[in-house]
C-alpha cells in the first residue's frame, strides 16, 4: 500500500452511483471544514453517544438498541435518543464519515511526505489503493457489512450517505493531482465512484482467502477505466451499466438480511 494503515472501525455505506454521480457534479472545491455533529468533538454528546454506540454494533447491529446501551453506559436520560432522527443508521453514517476522514488525512500525509523533486504516484496505482485502503478498513465490521449497506435503501438515509461518498471520490482524485474543471472533472468523479461500487459489491460476495478475488477484480476495473481514457461515449455506457449494477447492491443485502 502507499497508504501507511491505521486502526479504524466504520462500515461502509454507499448508495446507487447514479445518485452519487449526481452528487459528485455539485461538488467544488475548496470544501468548508469537516462537518461532525458538533464543532467540539469531546464535549459533544451526540457524538460521545455514537462513539459508545459502537462496541454494541456487533452484537445489537446499527441499531436503536445499540445508540440505547450507549446511552445507559454514559449515564444519560433516556430521551437522549430523541437526538436521532435516523435511529441506529446515524451510527453508520457517523462512523462513514469517520472513514472518509481518516483516508483524506493520509492521503494528504502521503502528498506532504513526498520529496519535491520526486516522481509522483502513477494516477492509475493511486486510485487503486485508495479504493483498497478504504474497502480494507470497513473489515473490522464485516459481520454487520450487509447491515449498514441495506439502511441506504431508507429514502431518509440515502441523501447523506451519497453525499459523503461524493466526497470521498471527489478527495480521491483531489489528492491523485486531478485539477480539470471542464467535462473531464464529471465523467472521473463518475467512473472512479463506479469502479468502487462494482467493487464493493464484488466484496460483498468474495469468500476468497484475504479478499484476492476483489482485489483482482478491483486491478481490472482501473485497467479498463485507464485504457477508457477520455472516449465520452463509451464512459457513459460505463456508467448506465454501473448504475444497473450497482441497485443489485441493496437486492443482496437485503436478501442476506432475509429482508423483502
Amino acid at each position: 500500500h502507499y497508504f501507511k494503515q491505521i486502526n479504524l472501525r466504520a462500515p461502509m455505506i454507499r448508495c446507487c452511483v447514479r445518485q452519487a454521480v449526481s452528487a459528485c457534479s455539485r461538488l467544488h472545491r475548496p470544501f468548508p471544514a469537516r462537518t461532525y455533529y458538533a464543532s467540539e468533538k469531546g464535549e459533544d454528546l451526540k457524538f460521545d453517544i455514537l462513539e459508545g454506540s459502537l462496541k454494541h454494533v456487533h452484537n445489537h447491529g446499527w441499531t436503536e438498541t445499540a445508540l440505547r446501551h450507549a446511552i445507559k453506559e454514559l449515564d444519560l436520560s433516556e430521551a437522549s435518543i430523541k437526538m436521532f432522527k435516523l435511529g441506529g443508521a446515524e451510527i453508520a453514517l457517523h462512523y462513514d464519515q469517520s472513514l472518509n476522514d481518516q483516508l483524506e488525512d493520509m492521503m494528504a500525509q502521503q502528498k506532504d511526505d513526498l520529496a519535491p523533486d520526486a516522481e509522483p504516484v502513477p494516477i492509475a496505482d493511486f486510485l487503486q489503493d485508495a479504493i483498497k485502503t478504504s474497502l480494507e478498513l470497513q473489515l473490522p465490521y464485516y459481520d454487520r457489512w450487509a447491515e449498514a449497506l441495506a439502511l441506504c435503501i431508507d429514502p431518509n438515509v440515502a441523501p447523506k450517505a451519497t453525499s459523503q461518498f461524493a466526497h470521498l471520490i471527489d478527495d480521491i482524485w483531489f489528492y491523485a493531482g486531478d485539477k480539470s474543471t471542464d467535462f473531464n472533472w464529471y465523467t472521473r468523479r463518475a467512473t472512479v465512484a463506479a469502479v468502487y461500487g462494482l467493487t464493493e459489491l464484488f466484496m460483498l460476495q468474495d469468500t476468497s482467502p484475504g479478499y484476492s478475488e476483489t482485489w483482482a477484480f478491483l486491478n481490472r476495473r482501473v485497467t479498463d477505466l485507464a485504457a477508457l481514457g477520455e472516449n465520452r461515449v463509451e464512459l457513459e455506457k460505463q456508467l448506465e451499466s454501473a448504475g444497473d449494477l450497482m441497485k443489485a447492491t441493496f437486492i443482496i443485502a437485503r436478501n442476506m438480511l432475509g429482508q423483502k
